[in-house]
């Protein structure tokens, strides 16, 4: 993407405060991760995939230390931060997810566990047709090397993606 672009997204959107923004990562997520059915898995993860996919240190200290158990203090650091704002921002993405709901964009599917929603788009052809722009190319290719790295993310629940995302990496981390 050219500078001109991530400037005018930069002042369009106030990274991870703007609820068009997480809309927007809401979707991408949901459009890049989701099963060939449209199905997502456990709605709780989605606040933690999105902070990891828009931030590309994130992504970097994830790929670069698959096969590390510990990572060093400011990579730890870095990540436990990841995880803070990824808890922030989950009720905003409930919100978000119940209003594309009411949209009939997705629908929230009621699991065996009473926190936790599926999600399954309802018109694939609508919803990819928002990223018909090169506003989020960068998201997009964060999110190839993330899937390149990480297969069968879909199929973690919130206990499975927080085990291997950062708890494997040496993070001790309370509840979700």
């Amino acid at each position: 993407m050219n500078e001109l672009n991530e400037k005018i997204k930069r002042i369009s959107f106030l990274s991870g405060e703007d609820f068009y923004f997480l809309t927007y990562l809401i979707m991408l997520c949901l459009s890049e991760f989701s099963n060939s059915k449209g199905k997502f898995k456990d709605h709780r993860k989605l606040s933690l995939l999105m902070q990891i996919i828009s931030n590309p240190a994130a992504v970097s200290i994830l790929i670069e230390n698959t096969h590390r158990e510990i990572l060093n203090p400011i990579d730890k650091e870095f990540l436990f931060d990841v995880y803070v704002k990824s808890s922030l921002h989950q009720r905003e993405v409930y919100k978000i997810l119940r209003s594309l709901e009411k949209k009939e964009l997705i629908s929230l599917i009621r699991t065996n566990n009473i926190e936790s929603f599926d999600i399954e788009i309802k018109d694939d052809a609508t919803f990819r047709g928002f990223f018909e722009t090169t506003v989020f190319d960068r998201e997009l290719y964060y999110i190839s090397l993330f899937k390149k790295s990480f297969q069968r993310i879909n199929t973690l629940g919130l206990e499975g993606f927080i085990s291997k995302f950062f708890e494997n990496y040496g993070l001790k981390l309370w509840a979700n």
